[in-house]
Protein backbone atom coordinates (compact mmCIF):
# COMPACT_ATOMS: atom_id res chain seq x y z
CA UNK A 1 0.00 0.00 0.00
CA UNK A 2 1.32 3.42 -0.97
CA UNK A 3 0.19 6.35 1.20
CA UNK A 4 0.91 9.90 0.12
CA UNK A 5 0.10 12.96 2.20
CA UNK A 6 0.63 16.55 1.16
CA UNK A 7 -0.95 19.93 1.75
CA UNK A 8 -1.00 23.40 0.29
CA UNK A 9 -2.32 26.82 1.30
CA UNK A 10 -4.32 28.75 -1.26
CA UNK A 11 -5.11 32.46 -0.94
CA UNK A 12 -8.84 31.98 -1.51
CA UNK A 13 -11.78 31.37 0.83
CA UNK A 14 -12.53 27.76 1.67
CA UNK A 15 -15.91 27.98 -0.11
CA UNK A 16 -14.23 28.91 -3.43
CA UNK A 17 -11.54 26.21 -3.16
CA UNK A 18 -14.03 23.50 -2.20
CA UNK A 19 -16.49 24.42 -4.96
CA UNK A 20 -13.75 24.30 -7.63
CA UNK A 21 -12.16 21.04 -6.44
CA UNK A 22 -15.45 19.24 -5.78
CA UNK A 23 -16.62 19.96 -9.36
CA UNK A 24 -14.78 17.13 -11.10
CA UNK A 25 -15.30 18.79 -14.50
CA UNK A 26 -12.46 21.13 -13.42
CA UNK A 27 -9.93 18.31 -12.96
CA UNK A 28 -8.44 18.56 -16.47
CA UNK A 29 -7.66 22.23 -15.72
CA UNK A 30 -5.32 21.43 -12.83
CA UNK A 31 -4.39 17.73 -13.07
CA UNK A 32 -1.70 17.45 -15.74
CA UNK A 33 -2.26 13.75 -16.43
CA UNK A 34 -6.03 14.16 -17.04
CA UNK A 35 -7.09 14.91 -20.62
CA UNK A 36 -10.83 14.14 -20.46
CA UNK A 37 -13.45 13.95 -17.67
CA UNK A 38 -16.96 12.48 -17.74
CA UNK A 39 -19.29 12.94 -14.75
CA UNK A 40 -22.35 10.74 -14.12
CA UNK A 41 -24.94 11.89 -13.36
CA UNK A 42 -24.58 15.42 -14.64
CA UNK A 43 -25.19 18.01 -11.95
CA UNK A 44 -23.66 19.08 -8.66
CA UNK A 45 -21.28 16.67 -6.91
CA UNK A 46 -22.90 14.27 -4.45
CA UNK A 47 -22.17 10.96 -2.77
CA UNK A 48 -22.46 8.35 -5.53
CA UNK A 49 -21.37 10.67 -8.36
CA UNK A 50 -19.01 8.78 -10.67
CA UNK A 51 -16.12 10.47 -12.45
CA UNK A 52 -14.34 8.82 -15.37
CA UNK A 53 -10.93 10.31 -16.20
CA UNK A 54 -8.88 9.57 -19.30
CA UNK A 55 -5.20 10.45 -19.45
CA UNK A 56 -1.75 8.98 -19.02
CA UNK A 57 0.73 8.45 -16.20
CA UNK A 58 4.37 7.46 -16.66
CA UNK A 59 3.65 7.01 -20.36
CA UNK A 60 0.79 4.55 -19.82
CA UNK A 61 -2.66 5.51 -21.11
CA UNK A 62 -5.22 5.10 -18.34
CA UNK A 63 -8.96 5.31 -17.94
CA UNK A 64 -10.16 5.23 -14.36
CA UNK A 65 -13.53 5.72 -12.74
CA UNK A 66 -13.81 7.12 -9.22
CA UNK A 67 -16.87 7.53 -7.04
CA UNK A 68 -17.52 10.21 -4.44
CA UNK A 69 -17.97 8.32 -1.16
CA UNK A 70 -18.24 11.26 1.25
CA UNK A 71 -18.90 14.95 0.78
CA UNK A 72 -19.12 17.50 3.56
CA UNK A 73 -19.32 20.97 1.95
CA UNK A 74 -16.29 23.17 2.62
CA UNK A 75 -14.72 20.48 4.84
CA UNK A 76 -14.11 17.11 3.21
CA UNK A 77 -14.32 15.19 -0.05
CA UNK A 78 -13.55 11.47 -0.32
CA UNK A 79 -13.28 9.40 -3.46
CA UNK A 80 -12.66 5.75 -4.20
CA UNK A 81 -11.50 4.14 -7.41
CA UNK A 82 -14.10 1.73 -8.78
CA UNK A 83 -12.40 0.83 -12.07
CA UNK A 84 -8.95 1.26 -13.52
CA UNK A 85 -5.75 -0.76 -13.90
CA UNK A 86 -6.31 -4.41 -13.00
CA UNK A 87 -5.42 -5.22 -9.43
CA UNK A 88 -5.11 -1.59 -8.35
CA UNK A 89 -7.24 0.29 -5.85
CA UNK A 90 -7.26 3.90 -4.72
CA UNK A 91 -8.87 6.01 -2.03
CA UNK A 92 -8.29 9.73 -1.56
CA UNK A 93 -9.38 12.22 1.08
CA UNK A 94 -9.25 15.98 0.63
CA UNK A 95 -9.76 18.08 3.74
CA UNK A 96 -10.38 21.81 3.48
CA UNK A 97 -9.56 24.09 6.39
CA UNK A 98 -10.14 27.84 6.59
CA UNK A 99 -7.01 29.68 7.75
CA UNK A 100 -8.11 33.30 7.87
CA UNK A 101 -8.77 34.31 4.24
CA UNK A 102 -6.81 31.28 3.00
CA UNK A 103 -7.61 27.62 2.64
CA UNK A 104 -5.36 24.76 3.67
CA UNK A 105 -6.03 21.75 1.46
CA UNK A 106 -4.77 18.49 2.97
CA UNK A 107 -4.66 15.65 0.44
CA UNK A 108 -4.14 12.00 1.39
CA UNK A 109 -4.21 9.15 -1.09
CA UNK A 110 -3.80 5.42 -0.52
CA UNK A 111 -3.09 3.23 -3.51
CA UNK A 112 -2.66 -0.50 -3.82
CA UNK A 113 -0.73 -1.11 -7.02
CA UNK A 114 -1.47 -3.86 -9.48
CA UNK A 115 -0.94 -4.85 -13.07
CA UNK A 116 1.80 -2.91 -14.85
CA UNK A 117 2.64 -0.83 -11.78
CA UNK A 118 2.97 -3.68 -9.23
CA UNK A 119 6.74 -4.10 -9.60
CA UNK A 120 7.44 -0.36 -9.56
CA UNK A 121 6.04 0.44 -6.09
CA UNK A 122 8.78 2.81 -4.80
CA UNK A 123 9.17 4.54 -8.18
CA UNK A 124 5.40 4.88 -8.46
CA UNK A 125 5.14 6.40 -4.97
CA UNK A 126 7.85 8.96 -5.73
CA UNK A 127 6.40 9.93 -9.12
CA UNK A 128 2.84 10.08 -7.76
CA UNK A 129 3.88 12.43 -4.94
CA UNK A 130 5.77 14.69 -7.38
CA UNK A 131 2.80 14.74 -9.75
CA UNK A 132 0.32 15.47 -6.95
CA UNK A 133 2.44 18.34 -5.61
CA UNK A 134 2.79 19.81 -9.12
CA UNK A 135 -0.97 19.48 -9.65
CA UNK A 136 -1.69 21.25 -6.36
CA UNK A 137 0.64 24.09 -7.39
CA UNK A 138 -1.36 24.40 -10.66
CA UNK A 139 -4.59 24.43 -8.64
CA UNK A 140 -3.19 27.17 -6.37
CA UNK A 141 -2.14 29.25 -9.38
CA UNK A 142 -5.53 28.92 -11.06
CA UNK A 143 -7.54 29.78 -7.98
CA UNK A 144 -5.35 32.65 -6.82
CA UNK A 145 -5.52 34.17 -10.33
CA UNK A 146 -9.33 34.20 -9.95
CA UNK A 147 -9.10 36.06 -6.64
Amino acid sequence: MITIETSIEIRRPVEAVFAFVADSRNEAKWEETVKEVRVTPDGPPAVGTQVTKVGSFLGVKLEVTNEITALEPNRELRIKGISGPRGASMEATMRFEAVGERTRLNFTTQTETGGLFKMAGPLLANQTKKQLEADLQRLKGLLEAQG
